[in-house]
């Protein structure tokens, strides 16, 4: 089972101004973006709750389960990233399928990744499947960030930003809010009109559009 403290925007058909530039590119951050790649997410529909998610990610077996524990497990005030951030626990089971009905998501991402079992969140080089790079290892505490381009079966497109913090229940709330700090220093563009929300929430708003 694996703890997270999450908190994410999304914004339709475009991002707000200058965020993909200051996130993708290495002039601002310490190392190049991770990520990239493209992939298909398949999603159980259940449109009367939005506290569990159930994923297939990108065609590889199982299935990813996700349940909300808490709305408001903290808030996060740091720079434009503001809000209330929620806990989650996920869980990855082979034998589990998914049932329709589902909708299928095309995802682009770029992404992040801190470790935070440091003094100061230190980020890990990724390469362009996300994996580490230069002997770096996957840390057990630490933080993701992503920026990730969405296309809907109805073509509609859409932007999300966010921050998963994962480790113990003791440690994720305070870890995403340094992680934001560190990134706060690297003078991220504001955020406009964003919607805050949970994929699931998202997904069942999106389910009645289609």
């Amino acid at each position: 089972m694996q703890v997270s403290a999450e908190i994410r925007w999304f914004w339709r058909s475009t991002p707000p101004p200058g965020l993909e530039e200051w996130f993708c590119k290495a002039d601002a951050h310490c190392c190049s973006v991770g990520g990239g790649g493209k992939r298909l997410d398949e999603y159980l529909l259940d449109d009367q709750q939005v506290e569990l998610s159930l994923k297939r990610r990108g065609g590889k077996p199982g299935v990813e389960v996700k349940g909300l524990v808490a709305v408001t497990w903290g808030s996060l005030m740091v720079g434009p990233f503001a809000g209330p951030v929620e806990l989650w626990t996920k869980w990855t089971s082979d034998p589990l399928e998914l049932t329709k009905p589902t909708i299928a998501i095309k995802k682009q991402r770029w992404l992040r990744k801190f470790n935070t079992s440091v003094f100061l969140p230190q980020e890990i080089p990724l390469d362009c499947d996300e994996r580490p790079l230069n002997n770096y290892s996957l840390p057990t505490l630490g933080c993701n960030v992503e920026l990730t381009k969405i296309k809907l079966p109805n073509c509609d497109i859409w932007w999300t930003f966010g921050f998963e913090a994962f480790g113990t229940i003791r440690t994720v709330e305070n870890d995403l809010r340094a992680v934001a700090t560190v990134l706060v220093n690297r003078k991220p563009p504001k955020f406009e009109d964003g919607l805050l929300s949970s994929y699931p929430a998202w997904i069942n708003e999106r389910a009645r559009e289609i």
